[in-house]
């Protein structure tokens, strides 16, 4: 008698259909994949599947709106000016999507005060601002583009050096905010997380070297911040709550970036120097220091650059920004197409933000906490 034929499959488990998913070329696709039906929604909305999703797509992920500029007033104070927070887009479709937020920051709660000066923004992920105000130094976490805020509980009367705020890409609900305070010779770190909305002093770190006045850079749950005279950085791993001092390649002006898995040990750093794009990695020796290696160098940008010097903004969807003389160019660093975006002599510069729509939306908010 023959066997009988086995029975056709009819439905794919959760984990085939992730296979399938993380296959897609772009965030779009997947969206409209997920929109198909409750079973292709449900797949998607894994926390762990969708940080595996944006790692595997980082060159186009998230969506990039554009820079977030920051000016400062002429006079003495060097306060930013009443509105300072501005978003240059530099497409019809980013400027359609940011025409819907408020990056004026009107709809925030006692928006101005001492001498005018409005919330100052510490840093800047996901589409959230990180935020204070100059004379209580109240935080606040906002997002401009839904108009969303939420005020954090006031932190210990310190003098407080650093600043960062930690995005969670597989669920665009959950954040961290990181400050660090200078007690003598002692650095002290505090974490909030969404979820507890308190504060918790997670690490000390002996250490008297001054921070530049820059804003932090991040790369897998990691933020650091360059120490003045550009010979070392300190970082703070949000995961494993260890706050270290890295030597730095005989570099001036970098931003880190993420490249490659979590868990490889590398520190990717992305800097200009006479003209070419540089990607340095810098892996941990058997002694605990990092040996820096140059990874790939890209063409020259005299021709179009010439003059004058570039300062490394951010990377971010894969787009170097560079602050060039009073203007902003950017380069894709796939297609090494170079852009400046349009400005006006309106005030100095303050602080430039790349700034990028919340990943995933809400529709893809995962249902659990999976890391």
């Amino acid at each position: 008698m023959a066997p009988a034929a086995a029975a056709p499959l009819t439905v794919l488990g959760d984990d085939l259909l992730q296979e399938v998913f993380i296959r897609l070329p772009a965030p779009a696709d997947l969206l409209r994949a997920a929109a198909a039906c409750k079973p292709f929604l449900g797949a998607v909305r894994c926390a762990r599947f969708l940080r595996r999703f944006r790692r595997r797509h980082a060159s186009t992920f998230p969506p990039l709106l554009g820079c977030l500029v920051l000016r400062c007033n002429r006079g003495h104070l060097h306060h930013q000016e009443p509105n300072p927070a501005r978003l240059l887009t530099p497409s019809a479709a980013a400027r359609r999507v940011a025409d819907r937020g408020d990056f004026a920051l009107s709809f925030l709660p006692h928006r101005t005060c001492y001498c005018g000066a409005m919330w100052q923004v510490l840093d800047c992920r996901n589409s959230r601002l990180l935020l204070s105000t100059w004379v209580s130094r109240q935080l606040m976490v906002a997002d401009p583009l839904t108009r969303h805020w939420v005020s954090l509980p006031m932190l210990p009367s310190l003098s407080f050096v650093g600043y960062g705020l930690v995005a969670d890409h597989g669920d665009s609900s959950v954040f961290q905010v990181v400050c660090i305070s200078r007690e003598g010779a002692s650095l002290r770190v505090f974490l909030l997380s969404s979820g507890e909305h308190r504060w918790d002093e997670v690490a000390r770190f002996a250490n008297q070297s001054n921070f530049a006045c820059t804003r932090a850079m991040q790369a897998n749950k990691s933020l650091y911040w360059k120490l003045e005279g550009g010979e070392r950085m300190v970082a703070f791993n949000t995961l494993g709550m260890e706050f270290f001092v890295i030597d730095l390649p005989p570099v001036l002006r970098f931003d880190i970036i993420e490249k490659g898995e979590e868990d490889d040990g590398g520190i990717y750093i992305l800097t200009m120097r006479d003209f070419y794009i540089e990607t340095w990695v810098g892996v941990k020796t058997n002694t605990g220091s990092r040996a820096w290696k140059l990874l790939e160098k890209s063409v020259r940008f005299r021709r179009v650059l010439h003059g004058g010097w570039q300062d490394i903004i951010g990377v971010v969807a894969g787009v170097l920004f560079l602050r060039h003389h009073a203007g902003l160019v950017s380069i894709d660093l796939d297609t090494m197409r170079l852009r400046r975006l349009p400005e006006r002599e309106d005030g100095p510069l303050g602080q430039i933000y790349p700034y990028t729509m919340a990943w995933p939306p809400s529709c893809l908010n995962p249902t659990e906490q999976g890391a």
